[in-house]
């Protein structure tokens, strides 16, 4: 499943290698996964499952499900900060 994410953040442009306003489309869990990471940090286990599960339900309501477009700044939506490193492999 994809979610269409809108970067705005000079971190997110250097690391897509995209320029300012770009739509990508980004696998659903590797949207999770680097939500969960840009607000939660290194929290508790059960924390992180729990932010999860919240960043999971707001992206498939606002995103995947209804078609709009997320963007990538926590003020309009939420926390999405390019990793160091690919998320499966970090």
């Amino acid at each position: 499943m994809k979610i269409r994410v809108k970067i705005t953040t000079n971190e997110n442009m250097n690391y897509y290698g995209c320029e300012k306003n770009t739509i990508k489309e980004i696998d659903l869990e590797e949207y999770v996964a680097i939500v969960v990471a840009s607000e939660m940090g290194n929290a508790p286990e059960e924390a992180l499952k729990a932010q999860a599960i919240a960043s999971r339900s707001y992206a498939c309501a606002q995103g995947v499900l209804s078609g709009k477009v997320i963007t990538d700044t926590a003020t309009k939506a939420q926390a999405f900060r390019a990793p160091r490193c690919n998320y499966k492999n970090c």
